[in-house]
């Protein structure tokens, strides 16, 4: 399944936050996708199916 999993800087609340398409079984390895591949000091602010 694919989903959207968006990220943005941690702290700063008026930073426009990034989509990332990814294809995972459930959510939380959607999350775990990204996290991998994220900036140091970005956070994973939402996620839902594509």
């Amino acid at each position: 399944m694919s989903w959207f999993v968006r990220h943005r800087p941690e702290g700063d609340t008026s930073a426009k936050a990034v989509a990332v398409e990814v294809t995972a079984p459930t959510p939380a390895d959607a999350i775990d996708q990204v996290r991998a591949t994220l900036l140091e000091g970005h956070i994973v602010t939402a996620v839902a199916p594509y």
